[in-house]
């Protein structure tokens, strides 16, 4: 082993003890009695999963699981709200050059910029108008705006990256934007789609200070808001605290496991070429094959998205 690897191979263990080391200390925390917690070790003792039972089915598990379900609810309506949004705006950005388009782009990507406490008290005062505090809606609406730019940015990326001559084909064809939207380009941007999602979950679902602000009962208010207020000025239960951090750690993991390989896939799932010669006899397009064979399952199409000249299918 050379000494360029060894290095690579160090900065990688140390990268990832970096990280992992307070998710260990806190499964430690979470599995020592609080008589234990006073002479902490690597490994937990004496052990107990008193606290995991507290949480899920004891004293705390009603304030507990209600924030676990106000955090799933709220983050699943985010992320599904500003993926739709953010496509249906990505694409005029992409494909179409209309007066003021780069200039309006510009203006949302500001807003990115824009720090949430800027803008908290106006938000509230007109959320309060509308009676809207301490419901799902002014969260998500509010989150919602605050993961748009990024998505719109991130998706508009992926959609000017495909080749035009695989919408060109579609709309020769007589296929509407919605449909080349719906059928062609949603398909081809799968991994874009699956990143937005991703970044979208984890910001809403790790917000602290918007639901801080509009969620002040336990009607609405997530898990980050809850954990915090286990501890008080009289005391702090590391343990509690350390417990229902790990659970609360559960659902993102799950969800980056579950769209992991939607995140892997290249952006186009075939090679774009143009050829001159005739189909081949069998049907099968030499020229992009998977891209054509998802066209065909979208629109009847007279020439393959590759632009190789095919018959109606």
């Amino acid at each position: 082993m050379t000494l360029r690897k060894a290095g690579k191979w160090a900065a990688g263990v140390v990268i990832i003890g970096w990280s992992l080391a307070p998710i260990y200390w806190a499964l430690v925390v979470s599995l020592t009695t609080p008589a234990g917690l006073q002479s902490m070790t690597l490994i937990p003792r004496p052990f107990t999963t008193s606290y995991f039972s507290q949480l899920l089915g004891g004293s705390s598990s009603g304030p507990f699981l209600q924030a676990l379900r106000n955090s799933a609810v709220e983050s699943a309506l985010t992320t599904v709200l500003t993926v739709v949004v953010a496509l249906l705006a990505a694409y005029p950005f992409a494909r179409w050059n209309f007066r003021g388009s780069r200039a309006l782009f510009l203006v949302i990507l500001g807003t990115f910029a824009l720090p949430v406490y800027a803008v908290l008290i106006p938000l509230y005062q007109f959320m309060s108008h509308l009676r809207q505090i301490d419901t799902y809606q002014a969260i998500v609406l509010i989150n919602v705006s605050a993961s748009l730019p990024l998505a719109v940015w991130l998706l508009r990326a992926h959609i000017s990256a495909l080749p035009a001559d695989i919408e060109n084909a579609a709309r020769i064809d007589g296929a509407g934007p919605l449909q080349i939207l719906r059928r062609i380009v949603l398909p081809l941007i799968a991994p874009g789609v699956a990143a937005a999602s991703v970044i979208v979950f984890l910001t809403s679902w790790a917000a602290y200070l918007i639901p801080l602000a509009f969620a002040p009962t336990l009607r609405t208010s997530p898990l980050t808001v809850l954990i915090p207020q286990y501890a008080s000025r009289y005391g702090q239960d590391y343990g509690l605290q350390a417990a229902a951090g790990l659970i609360a750690l559960l659902p993102p993991v799950l969800v980056v496991i579950w769209l992991n390989r939607h995140l892997m896939r290249g952006l186009l799932t075939g090679a774009l070429k143009q050829l001159g010669s005739s189909p081949a006899d069998n049907g099968q397009c030499p020229g992009c094959a998977a891209t054509c064979v998802r066209a065909r399952r979208s629109v009847r199409v007279l020439f393959r998205p590759c632009g190789y000249p095919g018959q109606q299918t």
